[in-house]
């Protein structure tokens, strides 16, 4: 059957992807909760499916030179952790020279108890272990409860049916958090890595991971890039087709780091913390949405109302309906207090 116009600019458009997959090939991993599978030739990544388990939580992945293997993230649980080790003892004979945490938040370093009861190194930006410190002891009993006491009473003042599923999601992912921290163990970095001190290259055989600082999502975002494969693995600072979670971002240095991305090789592949692994396109559809919820709150100034009210009147557009949201208050509530102290408005 001859091949329409049409037919061939599809084929011309999705053959690079396809080439990319044959030439991987390898070993598959899949426990449900998470499926690794060779995305180039010595780059394994691990994504993980949220509905199956937490074990993962976010994606990570391998990196297996012909002289060592290098590990991306700790993940939520010790499972996750071990799955990653499974994957590094069965791809390679070569030492393991640690594992990576992008970020110091608790679904990419909880999971490090995996690495520790081995002896496995982990790395990470300076300040992750204390901020795992700050952020994630357990306390009292009580103070759990005088945590989840203001999510309760924002949801009890709701003002409209869409509002009160927002904020019974809001208190249903605190609560899911604050029960993680009561319950989790840690094991924090064993090797700091100081701003000065990055981009750091490790040569693994054939393969180099180059590890790079570029602060947005959290202060302590990390990226490692494999440039001989045209493969990013972007921690948090990537959130493919999802709401991207802002806690404590940099929200205007986040959106120039996208911008940043988008620089790169049209071949990259880009290894999200929470998705499917992206292209370009995918990247520059979170750019967008950042630039939508910028818009959004800039209205909202103009109008002077607050913070809380600009992330009552959001309404998610068209373009973006399909995209996940883990809660609204940790996307939308988040965008809307970053960039409300970014553009420097008095507090309201």
């Amino acid at each position: 059957m001859a091949l329409t116009r049409r037919d061939f600019l599809l084929w011309a458009a999705t053959a690079p992807l396809l080439r990319d997959s044959l030439a991987a090939g390898g070993p598959v991993f899949d426990r449900g909760f998470a499926r690794s599978s060779e995305l180039a030739p010595g780059v394994f990544t691990t994504i993980a499916d949220r509905p199956k388990g937490l074990q993962c939580y976010s994606n990570g992945g391998v990196i297996a030179g012909r002289d060592a293997t290098l590990i991306v993230e700790g993940h939520f649980e010790a499972a996750g952790a071990e799955l990653e080790l499974e994957i590094a003892r069965a791809v390679s004979k070569g030492p393991l020279v640690g594992a990576v945490n992008t970020h110091y938040h608790l679904d990419h370093t909880f999971g490090n108890t995996g690495y520790a009861r081995h002896g496995v190194r982990i790395l990470a930006h300076e300040r992750v272990g204390a901020l795992m410190k700050e952020r994630y002891t357990p306390g009292a009993p009580e103070r759990r409860t005088a945590a989840l006491a203001p999510w309760q009473q924002r949801l009890a003042a709701a003002q409209s049916p869409a509002d009160r599923v927002h904020r019974e999601g809001d208190l249903k992912t605190m609560t899911w958090m604050m029960d993680a921290i009561g319950h989790g163990t840690m094991a924090f970095p064993t090797e700091s890595l100081a701003p000065s001190d990055l981009p750091r290259h490790i040569d693994l055989g054939g393969l180099t991971a180059v590890l790079e600082f570029h602060a947005g999502h959290s202060p302590t975002d990390l990226i490692i890039r494999i440039p001989e494969r045209d493969v990013v693995f972007t921690g948090d600072l990537f959130f493919n087709r999802e709401y991207p979670v802002i806690a404590d971002a940099d929200i205007l240095a986040w959106r120039q780091i996208l911008d940043v991305f988008l620089t790169y090789d049209r071949r990259t592949q880009f290894v999200p913390g929470h998705g499917q692994v992206g292209r370009q396109a995918h990247v520059h559809e979170q750019a967008m949405l950042l630039d939508q919820l910028r818009e959004h709150a800039e209205r909202m100034i103009k109008l002077g109302v607050s913070a809380e009210e600009a992330e009552r009147r959001y309404v998610v557009p068209r373009a973006f309906a399909d995209f996940d949201i883990l809660c609204w208050n940790f996307t939308v509530g988040g965008a809307m207090r970053t960039y409300f102290a970014a553009l420097d408005q008095p507090s309201r």
